[in-house]
């Protein structure tokens, strides 16, 4: 009787599990972007109570106070970096916009001399140009320019505001989300967050530092071999770090274009920098950096970013690797560990 009992408890913790999956997936589909909005509120959260955390370890403040410091250490890092790198990358910006078509001629000129390229030429615009948005009204452009950086901007608001409220009092959101169980299983709830909690903590201090590496290394490669607009391409693979197997690609490509720009062998030095760079961070650095903190499996990580990048566009790309990394621990302790493998049957739920 006791096997039928148990029997049947995994199977409806599993059912229940995978219900609760598919829901999940349900609801990001209809309103994935607001839960990606959350969810991005979350993440800074854990990042400002990091911060607040380790200033507390060091300086036995009060958390309120701690947390005060290292939101104001956070904004004041961007604004700091944003006056020192600014004025530089921005004039880069505007080079690399009038550059860009003369390389997109340079590669159909490369193309149109090779046989195997000529179908590809035949279907690019004979003007550059072209790929880029056409003139319109003076009204519509304001009016567009106006209402998406409207958009970005309370994004932005809702994402820092909705951080500041759960890095205030986390307990109070925690302890709030387990009382949707049955008491028996409120303590088991709480700590499976407190280790998704610690998963994005790691995982976040993991990218932070492979992103600062990677950032640095290839200003510092790029102005060795005399690549124009070495800072600006630098920001590019920083920020682009972030999203992992598909961000890499994505910041080679302006490198390569500039690169042409100058000469083919230009070209061929900065892919080579770059490639070096990027090897060394995949088999050196992010090894080193993760192996204490959060690995998440290459293969099942590019499946979900291009299933959520499919779904929500650039948001979902972005996020694709943390929410992987919160989903990894959930399945782990409340399916493996306590349907497939559990030892210990006094552990509910």
């Amino acid at each position: 009787m006791a096997d039928i009992y148990t029997f049947a408890k995994r199977v409806a913790l599993a059912a229940f599990i995978i219900l609760l999956i598919g829901s999940t997936f349900y609801m990001l589909g209809r309103h994935g972007y607001f839960f990606l909005l959350v969810f991005a509120g979350i993440l800074l959260a854990v990042l400002f109570g990091g911060l607040a955390e380790w200033i507390q370890k060091k300086t036995k403040l009060k958390y309120g106070l701690s947390l005060l410091l290292s939101i104001l250490l956070f904004f004041g890092v961007l604004v700091g970096a944003f006056i020192l790198v600014a004025p530089t990358v921005s004039d880069q910006v505007q080079e690399m916009q009038k550059t860009l078509p003369s390389a997109i001629s340079k590669v159909q000129d490369w193309l149109q001399s090779k046989g195997i390229g000529q179908k590809l030429v035949d279907k690019m615009p004979s003007d550059p140009t072209e790929v880029l948005p056409k003139n319109q009204g003076l009204f519509s452009k304001v009016s567009s320019i106006f209402s998406s950086t409207l958009s970005v901007l309370a994004d932005l608001v809702i994402v820092i505001v909705t951080a500041i409220f759960l890095a205030s009092s986390p307990k109070l959101y925690t302890t709030g989300f387990s009382k949707l169980f049955p008491p028996r299983h409120r303590t088991r709830v709480q700590e499976v967050l407190g280790k998704c909690y610690n998963t994005l903590k790691l995982w976040l201090l993991a990218m932070l530092l492979a992103m600062t590496m990677i950032g640095v290394s290839t200003a510092i490669g790029y102005s060795i071999i005399g690549l124009p607009m070495a800072f600006a391409l630098a920001l590019i693979s920083f920020l682009f770090a972030f999203i992992p197997n598909i961000g890499p690609w994505i910041a080679a490509l302006p490198a390569l274009l500039i690169g042409l720009t100058v000469s083919p062998q230009m070209a061929l030095y900065a892919m080579l920098v770059y490639g070096g760079i990027q090897m060394i961070e995949s088999y050196i650095i992010t090894p080193l950096i993760f192996q204490k903190t959060v690995d998440l499996p290459p293969a099942l990580l590019l499946f979900f970013q291009v299933l959520l990048g499919i779904v929500e566009g650039a948001l979902g790309l972005l996020l694709a690797a943390p929410i992987l990394a919160v989903l990894m621990v959930v399945i782990n302790e409340l399916f493996i560990d306590e349907v497939l493998e559990n030892d210990q049957p006094h552990r509910q739920l």
